[in-house]
């Protein structure tokens, strides 16, 4: 822990450029999908624009619903491409950034990052200007993908966070972190609609590059390095095989007070919970539009709303019920999963708009699982191999939405409404149990290890 940032100041170290970076990705999230579904069926199937324009204006009627019907196979192929541009390479730089980050620092990696989503929104803003192919966007993604993006971002920031916290107030950083996020997906959700329909898509994605200069600036300008080292950066000492080998050996290499079962428990139930949220964003908007008839500015309202329900619902489980309840944080993770599983069921079963509005009330703890497992998993590695532990989870989570956006999207494209209830749904509720039951076994295994004192891995090259 850094014993040079004290007090309230470890709270707004590199959270709040993070949540700046999340409301520029809400602000344009759905309006790129929208553009998407838009740019297809005016550019792609050739179809007049007045007609496509059917699904802005009055995304209801029978016309619309039969042209987004035509739409929305061709979108999701989209969409899946993209999120394996954002994916692929990110995950692979990942490996060799975490390791790297515990030898030379973890801002260099964050600024890295923020340069490179700026870079994607700046191209977006000018690719908005032209009546192009939507096939052309994914162009945009590049610099993105090739600086790390928002997996870089993510890792130096769960990595920043534990460098100056201990284990004590791990899980109220993490859960402040996820708070942030929440606030900038709300905010940026209700806005983003009202500057589309002022002033257009260009608009849309000049703030969002605005939003994430100001984000790097604040990294650059305000947050503090919390490992001193002196010796130069190479791009030899970045792209080192050594810090992969270093990574391997750290996350499977058997050794005294090393868990390893309790360490890839956590791996999974993270992975699965990723696997369940990407996929759930991917189908949400399209899912709505073809059973209630939403446009993007209900779905907006309808996510902002969801939102806000997980944001209290992080507040008060992890204040709350860590601290008067006692409860462990396995059981407060096996809680939220079981509010993420009756969500799931209400949405399969859903054709009426408040049913939606009730799995978003049934699923307010949602929110709580993601900071509860990093902090199971960051209590269980030794502190000198954060970077390189955090920076493997990462990279499958990186990984992890290529593989949601097919699955989920060949569900969709194959069951979509009206068939019902949706089977979609019914995996996320599948994957949930599979999530609870690894955690069962993951507290039997706590029970037999309640005392765990690690031991440094010691390099062969040492």
């Amino acid at each position: 822990m850094d014993q040079r940032i004290t007090g309230w100041k470890r709270y707004v170290l590199v959270e709040p450029p993070l949540m700046i970076l999340i409301f520029a990705q809400a602000i344009s999230s759905n309006i790129l999908t929208d553009l998407i579904v838009y740019r297809v069926c005016s550019v792609t199937l050739n179809i007049n624009k007045s007609e496509c324009m059917l699904m802005h204006e009055n995304s209801s009627s029978p016309e619309a619903l039969r042209i987004d019907a035509k739409v929305q196979p061709e979108a999701t192929v989209i969409l899946i491409s993209q999120t394996f541009i954002q994916s692929i390479f990110p995950a692979f730089l990942s490996l060799f950034l975490g390791p790297w980050s515990d030898k030379h620092g973890r801002k260099p990696i964050l600024i890295l990052g923020y340069i490179g989503v700026t870079l994607t929104y700046f191209i977006f803003s000018f690719m908005t200007i032209w009546d192009i192919s939507p096939w052309f966007l994914l162009i945009a993604y590049i610099p993105s993908a090739c600086f790390g993006g928002f997996c870089i971002i993510l890792l130096g920031s769960i990595c920043y966070i534990s460098d100056i916290s201990d284990e004590q107030d791990r899980a109220k950083h993490l859960a402040w972190m996820e708070t942030l996020i929440f606030v900038g997906v709300i905010s940026g959700l209700l806005i983003g609609p009202i500057i589309f329909r002022t002033y257009g898509y260009t608009y849309v994605f000049g703030i969002a590059t605005i939003c994430c200069i100001l984000a790097g600036s604040y990294i650059c300008c305000l947050t503090p390095e919390t490992i001193c080292n002196r010796n130069s950066i190479t791009l030899g000492s970045l792209f080192d095989i050594h810090l992969v080998k270093e990574l391997i050996s750290t996350c499977t290499k058997k050794r005294d007070g090393f868990n390893r079962y309790i360490v890839w428990c956590c791996i999974i139930v993270i992975i699965l919970s990723v696997l369940i949220l990407t996929g759930d964003m991917n189908i949400g908007l399209l899912f709505t539009s073809a059973r209630l008839g939403w446009d993007v500015n209900k779905y907006s309202i309808f996510i902002a709303i969801k939102l806000s329900l997980i944001t209290f619902g992080i507040i008060f489980g992890v204040n709350v019920l860590t601290t008067y309840t006692g409860f462990s944080e396995e059981a407060i993770t096996m809680l939220s999963l079981f509010s993420i599983l009756c969500s799931s069921l209400v949405q399969s079963f859903t054709w009426k708009s408040w049913h939606m509005y009730l799995s978003a009330a049934i699923g307010a703890f949602s929110g709580v699982a993601t900071p509860m497992i990093r902090t199971i998993l960051s209590k269980s590695i030794p502190a000198k191999d954060t970077g390189k532990v955090f920076s493997l989870v990462v990279s499958i989570e990186t990984l992890i939405p290529s593989a949601a956006t097919s699955l989920y999207g060949m569900i969709y494209s194959h069951f979509m409404p009206p068939t019902y209830p949706l089977p979609v749904w019914l995996v996320s509720a599948g994957i949930c149990i599979i999530e609870i039951l690894v955690l069962i076994n993951m507290r039997r295994q706590n029970k037999k290890h309640n005392r765990m004192v690690y031991e440094p891995l010691i390099q062969d090259n040492e």
